[in-house]
């Protein structure tokens, strides 16, 4: 695709190219933000649709180090964190592969 392409697409999908930050492209840029935070763990099956959201997104290695660096409390890359470290109570749910595949995903 060339660049004017690429500008034209993502002007489409309501992305300033000339101010591109790796949020514009996330898979839940659009989703209800209290799931990924306050309804997290309120369901297992809440909790599942979010992971196989954050597997299928572009940019979920950008998310995992940027709530990593900001010490941020919600699901950043598929792991819930609070104070930017990985809270093994709220991603219990989570089977040892999914835990494997989102682990590869931000470190592959």
């Amino acid at each position: 695709m060339s660049a004017k392409n690429m500008q034209s697409f993502l002007k489409s999908l309501g992305i300033d190219p000339d101010n591109l930050k790796w949020q514009d492209l996330a898979s839940c840029k659009k989703l209800n933000t209290n799931l990924f935070f306050d309804e997290y763990e309120s369901s297992t099956v809440i909790a599942k649709q979010i992971d196989s959201i954050c597997l299928s997104c572009p940019v979920i290695k950008e998310c995992y180090e940027f709530g990593l660096n900001k010490k941020e409390t919600g699901v950043f890359g598929g792991f819930y964190l609070i104070n930017g470290q990985v809270d093994r109570k709220r991603n219990e749910h989570k089977t040892e592969e999914i835990a494997s595949e989102l682990a590869g995903r931000i470190y592959g």
